[in-house]
């Protein structure tokens, strides 16, 4: 395992922190007023918009209460200052070789940021969330990631309704406002529905997003609708497990990008459960194995850094039945010897 500077660590948590105020101070600075509001019994932070033209936009979704968030809005920033500084964070970070985002991934984030997707508690998934767990945990991870042609992002379809709050325009202008070819995939079940959204080159797909939902319970189908994010998503199961209590982080891209990523301990012992999933195929078991170097490279410093928030998780999804048992005990059975061991050990990884 290769540690970074605890000086790494420390620049990185600041430009999340960072990232996040701006966020919200832009949308102040606008003529916005934050107010809490009590819904079902817990208190939200929304923003007044201003009037215009005689006109008020309806009300922007901040997040729940917490110190955390309530710091970030009544931190007051000269803005000008605050994003050269940011550009500076951001360059200092690149230059320790800190994995980033693809230009592509980088410009899209960007775009859904300032469209409000991430304030409304949309959460990026796959390899792009994988990227910021480096800096996060103060580790330099073995190329685990990689680069991809794909970028994915979930929400819950509750939290989709509860926000109140929705991306200005629809997902499908919102990502070409990023890069205008991209186009609307229609599901072969239901041309209507929209499967993916993706840049294609003749008959090669040169870029996918793909908008994910949460599957629990009986099957439904295989698409819903999301709308706080105006479009259409794959109801995926297992995705709950993961994307519960995302967690802030920054893409560095631009001025660093605020977005949400799963929590790294729920993303390893996911990666687990999915690495089992893969159809018999060349592309689909690379991406098993992909998934296992992922689980690997992050197991390898929560074990060390933190069993406890891993034994948490991992409790948690043995406890979901057999079926998430079965899969996660084959994962672990796929990772290499130390780190299988020391799950047996820490974990208390029984086989059946």
């Amino acid at each position: 395992m290769d540690r970074l500077p605890v000086s790494l660590q420390t620049l990185y948590a600041d430009m999340v922190d960072r990232s996040w105020s701006g966020s919200y101070a832009e949308l102040i600075e606008a003529g916005g007023a934050p107010y809490r509001q009590t819904i079902g019994g817990r208190e939200f932070w929304y923003l007044k918009m201003p009037m215009i033209n005689g006109v008020r936009k309806k009300d922007l979704y901040l997040g729940p209460d917490s110190a955390e968030v309530q710091a970030r809005l009544h931190q007051h920033h000269d803005l000008k200052a605050v994003r050269g500084e940011r550009l500076s964070m951001i360059r200092s970070l690149r230059a320790a070789r800190l994995p980033g985002p693809d230009p592509l991934s980088g410009k899209i984030m960007s775009t859904l940021a300032a469209a409000g997707a991430f304030r409304l508690r949309a959460v990026v998934v796959g390899s792009a969330a994988f990227q910021t767990y480096s800096p996060m945990l103060g580790v330099r991870f073995d190329n685990a990631a990689g680069q991809t042609g794909d970028l994915d992002i979930a929400q819950f379809h509750s939290i989709s309704l509860a926000v109140d709050d929705a991306i200005e325009q629809d997902l499908l202008t919102t990502l070409q406002t990023a890069d205008d070819r991209f186009r609307a995939i229609p599901s072969p079940m239901d041309g209507r529905r929209t499967l993916r959204y993706a840049i294609r080159v003749g008959s090669q797909e040169e870029f996918a997003v793909d908008l994910l939902c949460p599957l629990r319970g009986p099957e439904r189908g295989s698409i819903t609708r999301l709308q706080a994010m105006k479009g259409d998503a794959q109801l995926l199961r297992y995705l709950d497990f993961l994307i519960y209590g995302e967690i802030n982080a920054v893409a560095l891209y631009g001025l660093g990008v605020p977005i949400n990523v799963p929590a790294p301990e729920r993303y390893a012992v996911h990666k687990l459960i999915v690495s089992r999933m893969r159809i018999e195929t060349a592309e689909s078991q690379a991406k098993a194995r992909k998934d296992i170097r992922q689980a690997e490279a992050l197991l390898e410093v929560l074990l060390e850094d933190r069993p406890y928030e891993l034994e948490e998780v991992w409790n948690e999804a043995m406890e979901r039945g057999p079926s998430w048992r079965s899969k996660l005990l084959e994962g672990v059975s796929m990772l290499k010897k130390p780190i299988t061991q020391a799950m047996h050990e820490r974990m208390k990884v029984q086989q059946n």
